[in-house]
């Protein structure tokens, strides 16, 4: 069933990246209904003149809670050393995602960071779509460019209900 559900979350994901509309885009979906709607806009992209690059068949989505620890020590790579900048961190990711590496909104907000659009992220690789490295080191670099710090941008979140 854990793997039924992450063959579907990836299907989906495909699905609302190639711009399908996610008409089964729920818990209850089946597996073949979401390839049947990944199979839809991989063939509206096709007819766009869009190209499609497949996924690596050896990509590890991480769990929301591997991701945190790497985010951890990404911090503190990248000089937040404290535990309360974490901690900021950590609610604004909750809320944002749940640190869900294929967390996505029908507007196009993609990932842990929920970076809009999605595709910002593949400023840091090619594997935006489902790295939790890519896509919190491009997090982190970009609260560190707008808001210096975590809680800066944990509080911006909480004044505006978007950061």
């Amino acid at each position: 069933m854990k793997m039924k559900k992450r063959a579907l979350t990836l299907t989906l994901a495909l699905a609302l990246t190639l711009g399908a509309a996610p008409a089964v885009a729920s818990a209850s979906a089946t597996t073949a209904q979401a390839t049947a709607v990944a199979q839809a806009g991989a063939a509206a992209a096709a007819a766009s003149g869009q190209l499609i690059a497949p996924m690596a068949k050896s990509t590890k989505i991480l769990s929301p809670k591997k991701a945190k620890k790497l985010a951890k020590r990404m911090l503190v790579n990248r000089g937040f050393r404290t535990k309360r900048q974490f901690k900021c961190l950590v609610k604004l990711w909750n809320h944002e995602s749940g640190w869900r590496v294929t967390a996505g909104t029908p507007s196009g907000a993609y990932g842990i960071p929920q970076a809009y659009p999605g595709s910002k992220m593949k400023s840091k690789g090619s594997d935006w779509r489902t790295s939790a490295h890519t896509q919190i080191r491009w997090g982190i670099g970009y609260i560190k460019n707008r808001y210096k710090t975590p809680c800066r941008a944990w509080h911006a979140f909480q004044r505006k209900g978007w950061y």
